[in-house]
């Protein structure tokens, strides 16, 4: 009883804090869509690779750098990116859908503008015992080794200002 408890009080408490940055993020994206200015230039450091943009009505038009092999987004595409927190999904492969991933996005806002000034990135694989293929690989003996890992990517915005 007390374990079941706690494990509520667990789960509950993890809910909770996606709740909170669902609310900052919803908070600062208003923000956002108050701004000054519609068309803005853009400096990001997206993990080993930097763009500088120009964005006209919410598309890139022009670059000035752009070493991520054109992965650049715009803001509203970085927001978008702070709405996969929490998503969950399957991992099918070779041995079926036995594991999923689960995505944990950490956002920090500009408090004048609300933009995502830094977002933090978390894919962790995990057992997916909701479907059955992972309940066949358990009773097959291959366990939950085949559901391990994680990988982190951090995105910066070092710049945004009204495009000349």
């Amino acid at each position: 009883m007390i374990a079941c408890v706690a494990i509520g009080a667990w789960i509950g408490a993890g809910e909770q804090e996606r709740l909170n940055r669902q609310r900052e993020r919803f908070n600062a994206r208003a923000l956002w869509e108050q701004r000054p200015f519609r068309d803005y230039r853009l400096v990001v450091e997206d993990g080993d690779c930097t763009y500088d943009v120009v964005v006209r009505r919410g598309q890139i038009t022009g670059s000035y750098r752009d070493s991520c092999n054109l992965r650049a987004r715009t803001i509203e595409t970085l927001f978008l990116v702070a709405e996969g927190d929490g998503t969950i999904t399957p991992v099918c492969g070779v041995r079926g859908c036995a594991c999923e991933t689960h995505l944990r996005v950490y956002a920090r806002y500009d408090p004048t503008f609300g933009y995502p000034r830094f977002l933090i990135i978390e894919a962790t694989l995990r057992p997916n015992w909701r479907h059955q293929d992972f309940w066949q690989s358990m009773l097959a003996g291959d366990g939950v080794a085949l559901c391990r890992g994680a990988n982190r990517r951090t995105i910066s915005v070092l710049y945004v200002a009204a495009a000349p």
